[in-house]
């Protein structure tokens, strides 16, 4: 049986201790480079020995085989432990670093979430706050719907407006009276609409024209004074759409004023009136024609009967002269006129006599005729 020397146990440490175990074999590996270090004893010389002494180093030599056999497996042991140790170790710094992974991305994932929840919260908020924003302008559009729409002095809403009230010129082309008329109408439809925007009016004017050639001229030149004044756009139009010296046409017609056997006097009255307001349509106030001229002119059209009466009533020498009064007057004396002039035959009854004196009478009469009855 083998002998094997082995290390006391008290000097061994425990196996769980890792440092204590590379302690041990750092120590081992030590004393096995001193051993290889140092050389072989010489053997001592052959001797006559004893059998017991032979038996000694022959035991001796098989003690330290066992002990660096030992040595070896102790060595490979201690590299397993290292290696087991070593992996846990690895395994146990992997596992923190994946801990580690997991709590940093956790705490990416709350940050994470706590940024798409403020998001959601100022998306929210922006979303309330934009329907209380609209709430408030459709609480103050509907307000200002219900209030009446104040338009700037003299602007309109053309989209809006209703050109169908204005009146409409059909012609005929270049006829003074009628289109003097006409315009004078549109400008009365301005006034009463409180339309006073030129261009406003150059374009509502265009929707009043049916002349062929009105139309034309409308077409091609209106849009050249949309930023004049009115008054340039209507002298404009004045000379297009007029005869040559109008006005000097209207002041003969109002020269030779005749009141027509047809006519009563307010008809012919207002005939004159008519020609005085075409004259005097955009002329300057010393070009007018005065009341007093238009009823010189219009007493020289009258009957002759008539002029007697005005005359003998010196409705011209009124001052100031007025032409109502005038032409009521003037109507007055021409209805007396119309009257027959031969008062009518009024019958008047002759009273009866009393019955005996008419009894007597005709008792006369009868006896008369008997006798010339009998005389012949």
């Amino acid at each position: 049986m083998t002998t094997r020397s082995n290390t006391d146990p008290d000097n061994l440490l425990p196996l769980t201790d890792p440092e204590a175990i590379i302690q041990s074999g750092n120590a081992k590996e030590r004393r096995l480079k001193h051993l290889n270090s140092n050389p072989t004893a010489p053997l001592p010389p052959p001797s006559e020995t004893t059998p017991s002494t032979v038996m000694s180093d022959e035991t001796s030599g098989s003690t330290r085989t066992a002990d660096a056999s030992d040595m070896q497996t102790a060595k490979d042991w201690f590299k397993s432990v290292f290696k087991i140790q070593h992996a846990f170790i690895v395994e146990a710094q992997a596992d923190r670093q994946q801990a580690a992974e997991d709590r940093r991305q956790a705490l990416e994932d709350r940050r994470a979430d706590q940024q798409i929840l403020i998001s959601a919260h100022q998306a929210s908020a922006a979303h309330i706050s934009r329907l209380e924003e609209l709430l408030l302008a459709m609480s103050i559009k509907n307000k200002v719907k219900a209030q009446p729409v104040q338009s700037t002095p003299g602007k309109i809403d053309l989209q809006k407006f209703r050109t169908s009230d204005g009146p409409m010129y059909c012609g005929p082309f270049q006829e003074t009276e009628s289109f003097l008329r006409w315009i004078h109408g549109v400008q009365i439809f301005f006034d009463t609409k409180d339309i006073t925007n030129a261009a406003d009016k150059i374009k509502i004017l265009g929707n009043l024209i049916a002349e062929t050639n009105l139309q034309s001229f409308y077409a091609n030149e209106a849009a050249n004074f949309l930023t004049k004044s009115w008054e340039e756009f209507k002298t404009r139009l004045f000379d297009f759409a007029l005869p040559t010296n109008w006005r000097s046409g209207l002041q003969r017609q109002i020269h030779q004023l005749d009141m027509s056997p047809a006519e009563t006097f307010l008809e012919y009255s207002t005939r004159a009136r008519t020609l005085q307001s075409l004259f005097n349509f955009d002329a300057s106030k010393s070009s007018k024609l005065g009341d007093l001229q238009l009823a010189q002119f219009v007493v020289y059209g009258l009957p002759d009967s008539l002029q007697d009466q005005i005359n003998k009533h010196q409705l011209l020498e009124v001052a100031p002269f007025t032409y109502g009064p005038f032409e009521k007057q003037a109507n007055t004396s021409f209805m007396a006129l119309q009257q027959p002039t031969n008062p009518p035959i009024v019958s008047r009854s002759t009273p009866s006599a009393p019955p005996s004196l008419a009894v007597k009478l005709k008792s006369v009469c009868e006896n008369l005729l008997l006798s010339v009855e009998r005389d012949e």
